[in-house]
């Protein structure tokens, strides 16, 4: 899991447009973060008002790039959990 990556593969470039363009279970993963404690409301709402999965994953990223270690590793947990294809792919990503 997010030891495996680290927390500055969220930061890379690469996955970061990986993430944005992929990810397609953006809300259930937000949705943990804020019963997790892990996400604000106002950052929820903005999220929550994004029109498409990849303007949603553009604000939450925002807060990833902000919220510290311990909001990656939770983002992570999640990815695994409702991405399980595409955070494999991400383990395989030079």
């Amino acid at each position: 899991n997010f030891e495996k990556f680290g927390s500055k593969t969220v930061l890379k470039l690469k996955q970061s447009v990986i993430l944005v363009i992929r990810v397609k279970m953006v809300m259930p993963i937000v949705d943990e973060l804020r019963s997790g404690g892990m996400l604000e409301w106002e950052p929820y709402c903005k999220i929550r008002a994004a029109d498409t999965n990849q303007k949603k994953m553009r604000e939450l990223y925002e807060v990833l790039h902000s919220g510290g270690d311990k909001v990656k590793s939770a983002f992570y947990s999640q990815l695994e959990m409702q991405e399980p294809c595409l955070f494999r792919d991400l383990g395989k990503a030079p």
